[in-house]
This record gives C-alpha cells, sequence and structure tokens, in this order.
C-alpha cells in the first residue's frame, strides 16, 4: 500500500516535476543539435545527406523522450533510483549529442552503442516497475520485454557497414514504436494520467519554439539590416507568435479527452509537431539571412506547415468527432496558402504570405472549432 501511495500516478494535483523539466531540456538540447545540422547550406541548397541524416538523428533522440515519459506518466515515484538513472540517461544523451552532425555516418555505431546503454537502462526502469501497480504489472513486463528484443536489433545493426547499419536501426525503433501502440491497447488496465502526459508535451513544445525564436535570433545576427530583413523578422516572429497562441489556449481540452487512454494519440502526432517546427525554424533563419535557394525555401515552407497542421490537429481530429469537418478545412486552406506563397518573387513576400495564412488558421479555430459543445467526449472531473 506504501508504495502505491508514492506514486505520482495517484497524486493530486500532479505535475511535471522538476527533473522532468531538466530531463526536456536535455532532449530539446540534442533536438537542438539536429536543427543546427539544417543549417550548413551549399550555394544555397540543403545537401541531400542532411535530408537524409535528419530522420536518423531525430527519431531516436525523440524516442528516447516519449519512453521516459510514458514510464514516469505511470510509474513515477520520485525516488532516489528514479532520479539517479534520468540523470544517468541526461548524461549520455549529452555525450550522444557529440556524435551528431555532419560526421553522423563516421560515427553512427558510436551514436548506436550510447543508444543501446541509454535503452538498457530504460528496461530497468520499466522491470523495476513490475510490481508497483497490480492492474499495471503485465504491461510494465511485457514493455521491458519489447525493449529488449529491439535492444537485440540495435546490437545487431551495430555490427552492419553503412546503410545497413542505420536502417535496421531505425527498423527496430519502428518497431519498438508499433510494439507499444499495440501493448497500450491490450494490456492497459489503467488509462494515461491525462493532465501529466497534457503538460509534458507542452512543455516540450514550448521549448522547441523557444529553439525557434533562438534561429530567429541567430539569423539576426548576421545580416545587414534592411527593409526586407526587417519584414521577414517580422513575419518571422509573428508566425512563431502565432503558433504558441492557437497551440496552448486549444490545449487543455485534451486533458479531459475519452479517447486518450493510452496516450499514443498524444504521443505520435507530437512527433510530426516537432518536426514541423524544426522545419520552420531552418526556413525562418535562412530567409532572414537571405541565402536559402527557392527550392528548399518552397520545401521548408510547405513540408513544415504540412507536419505542422497534421500534428497539431490530428489528436483533436481523433479526440472530437464535431471538430472534424472544420479541421480537414482549415488544413487544406492553409497549407494551400503556404504553397501559393512559396511562389512569390521574393522571401519577405512568401514569408508575409505564409503569416497571414496563419493568421486565418487561428482565426478559424477560434470562430468555428473551439465554440463548438465537446462536453459529450470529455471524462468527468473527478475521473
Amino acid at each position: 500500500m506504501k508504495k502505491t501511495i508514492e506514486l505520482q500516478y495517484f497524486a493530486k494535483d500532479r505535475h511535471a516535476t522538476w527533473l522532468e523539466l531538466f530531463f526536456d531540456l536535455v532532449i530539446v538540447a540534442c533536438i537542438g543539435v539536429v536543427t543546427h545540422n539544417l543549417g550548413h547550406l551549399h550555394d544555397g541548397h540543403l545537401p541531400t545527406k542532411q535530408w537524409l541524416y535528419f530522420p536518423l538523428e531525430f527519431i531516436p533522440v525523440w524516442w528516447i523522450w516519449v519512453t521516459h515519459t510514458l514510464y514516469a506518466n505511470f510509474f513515477d515515484t520520485d525516488s532516489k533510483s528514479h532520479r539517479i538513472s534520468t540523470l544517468m540517461i541526461m548524461f549520455l544523451m549529452v555525450s550522444m549529442s557529440a556524435f551528431l552532425g555532419k560526421d553522423l555516418q563516421k560515427h553512427y555505431a558510436h551514436f548506436i552503442g550510447f543508444y543501446l546503454i541509454i535503452r538498457t537502462i530504460g528496461a530497468f526502469m520499466f522491470f523495476s516497475a513490475v510490481n508497483r501497480i497490480k492492474e499495471m504489472s503485465e504491461y510494465a513486463r511485457q514493455m521491458t520485454i519489447t525493449i529488449i528484443i529491439t535492444l537485440v536489433i540495435a546490437g545487431v545493426a551495430l555490427m552492419l557497414e553503412a546503410p545497413y547499419q542505420q536502417i535496421v536501426f531505425i527498423f527496430g525503433i519502428i518497431l519498438e514504436v508499433c510494439l507499444f501502440v499495440l501493448l497500450g491497447s491490450k494490456r492497459l488496465k489503467l488509462p494515461v494520467h491525462r493532465s501529466h502526459l497534457v503538460e509534458r508535451i507542452g512543455l516540450l513544445s514550448i521549448i522547441l519554439l523557444g529553439e525557434t525564436v533562438i534561429s530567429l535570433v541567430s539569423g539576426l545576427r548576421e545580416i545587414e539590416w534592411t527593409v526586407p530583413t526587417i519584414v521577414r523578422a517580422i513575419s518571422g516572429f509573428l508566425l512563431i507568435g502565432s503558433i504558441w497562441w492557437i497551440y496552448f489556449d486549444s490545449f487543455p481540452v485534451l486533458e479531459r479527452a475519452k479517447r486518450i487512454r493510452n496516450g499514443f494519440v498524444v504521443i505520435l502526432p507530437n512527433a510530426f509537431f516537432c518536426i514541423g517546427l524544426i522545419l520552420l525554424a531552418t526556413m525562418i533563419r535562412h530567409s532572414i539571412m537571405g541565402e536559402l535557394g527557392r527550392s528548399d525555401f518552397q520545401i521548408l515552407a510547405i513540408f513544415g506547415m504540412i507536419f505542422f497542421y497534421f500534428g497539431k490537429q490530428i489528436i483533436y481530429y481523433v479526440s472530437f468527432p464535431v471538430y472534424r469537418k472544420h479541421i480537414i478545412i482549415n488544413s487544406v486552406v492553409c497549407v494551400t496558402v503556404t504553397a501559393l506563397s512559396s511562389f512569390l518573387p521574393k522571401a519577405e513576400y512568401a514569408m508575409i504570405g505564409i503569416t497571414l495564412g496563419m493568421f486565418f488558421y487561428v482565426y478559424s479555430t477560434f470562430r468555428w472549432i473551439l465554440t463548438k459543445d465537446v462536453s459529450p467526449y470529455l471524462v468527468e472531473e473527478d475521473e
């Protein structure tokens, strides 16, 4: 009984701990390295290998955050062992980030090696939680086995040469994602702690938005101040501000969404949201500096917005059927505006057009989506 009381899952008015916030900062610092690697241009273009390196770097880092967040959501006791394990993962993440970058292929075996150690700690954490909640014992046990299976796959990848090394490694992570989702659907006897999970995702998102601002500031430090660059900078900041406004104003309702039971309806789309922010941050920085070719600007703008809208809206599409019609309309209109704007003759015109498209998205969401009654899709306050 004592262990059950100590679990954060059952704590009244639970919030993310300071350690979890610290953990998120380290994760975003690693993602910041990934983002920085998209900043190296060659004759105004992003080399093909940088586009290929991006998922090889982002997916493992993001998945480490996901699995630790899921563990903390159910089994966190804020004990010394939990703190030590988390701090060990954070140290290894910082060390692992040294192998990210232009020499990724050369050092990818080291990257996988650090990943193996981190996931071994994760497996130990889930195994140690087997007896903490009676209803969740089987889930914790199956999660441990799943991690061990994918550790074996990562170990096999470690012995291979490129490109098979990267292919097998990423395949193992994707397999683990699928198995986690399956276990969450079949073995989960208790729902995720909704408010905690939503808060954790919100913390990660706000820190990533901060990284986007850092990209904007970095661009401003390296330019000559002219009317076009000022227009691009203002448009970029308004775009970031609009994303913050609509993302967090519509966020609280998710804390009581009935369809958020295993958490993956929130977690998986968030990966696309994060990728969208990274691409948009890269676009803003390079557009301010005026060094990005037209085709790469269009790719970053269009795919950045597609990933953003998909990652932002799929959660609401699944959780609240009354939103679906207007979500589709919003997405089509805003992506179309972004695509058409990217063909405008100057970068500052394109940035204005993209920002106006985001303004429409914010307005239409408040006007036609958030005004709808979603009470049938919400759990009671005390559930």
